[in-house]
This record gives C-alpha cells, sequence and structure tokens, in this order.
C-alpha cells in the first residue's frame, strides 16, 4: 500500500509541476505579445520594380527624418528609426500619459541587384521613398513583324 500512495503522490507532484509550469509560459507568452504590440512595429513597405530602377515606399508614420538611418547593399535596403511618442489624454478628474520609446528595424531583400551609391530618398507625410538604379538594366526593343 506504501508504494501506491508514494506513486499516487509523485503523479500528483509532477501534474502540480506541469500545471504551474503551463501557466508561467502562458504568463510570459502574453507579457511578449503585449511588450511586441505595444513598443514596436514593422513599417510596410511596397517594393516597385521599373526597367532601369527598384523603387521602394516603407510607411514610417509619426517618425522625424533626422531619426531614420537607411543603409543600402546590392541586395539589401536597411532601415533603422527610433521613436519616441508622448501623448497626454485629459479627462474631468484625470490626465493619463502615455509615453512610448524603440526602434524600428527593418531590412528588405531587393528583387535585383542594385548600384547603392546612386540611390535616392525623400521622406514625406510619413512615407519614405528609396529610388535605386538596377545594376543590370533591361532593355526592350519593339520589333516589326513581318
Amino acid at each position: 500500500m506504501e508504494k501506491r500512495d508514494h506513486v499516487l503522490d509523485m503523479k500528483d507532484f509532477i501534474q502540480k509541476m506541469m500545471d504551474d509550469t503551463t501557466e508561467t509560459i502562458e504568463g510570459m507568452r502574453s507579457d511578449i505579445e503585449t511588450k511586441i504590440i505595444d513598443y514596436t512595429f514593422v513599417p510596410g513597405r511596397d517594393i516597385i520594380e521599373t526597367d532601369d530602377n527598384i523603387i521602394v515606399h516603407i510607411a514610417l508614420p509619426g517618425l522625424k527624418r533626422e531619426d531614420i538611418t537607411l543603409d543600402i547593399s546590392e541586395k539589401y535596403l536597411k532601415i533603422q528609426a527610433k521613436f519616441d511618442t508622448e501623448e497626454d489624454i485629459h479627462g474631468a478628474y484625470v490626465t493619463l500619459t502615455d509615453k512610448k520609446t524603440g526602434v524600428i528595424k527593418r531590412a528588405i531583400k531587393l528583387p535585383k541587384k542594385v548600384i547603392p551609391i546612386e540611390a535616392t530618398a525623400k521622406f514625406d507625410n510619413g512615407i519614405l521613398k528609396v529610388v535605386i538604379p538596377k545594376l543590370e538594366r533591361e532593355e526592350k526593343f519593339r520589333v516589326e513583324i513581318n
């Protein structure tokens, strides 16, 4: 009988340990998700390929031009932007302040090799537009059909 009680005690102990571990992991997952949503975001992007250029539009709403760093290589465009926002919400009895700081990073693989030194960038109304000439440009010729 003692052996059976010991096995049941061990089974209960292991079950409690598993429940505690699951609860801890669930709490950690929830905390990580909240931090990701509250303090970071991945900026949206749009890539357009023309005969001569790769044009990339990146949405960076609420950021300032001086807080954005742009690095371009033959195959990648890398963006890093710092943000520091503070918003006051005034109520009848209470004023709440929400302050968020962080860094946004995004690496975008370009569809073709480019000439980084000839790239141009313009930041207007929260949209960063980068135009990069292709290394190998496509030439098209119209051929008459007889």
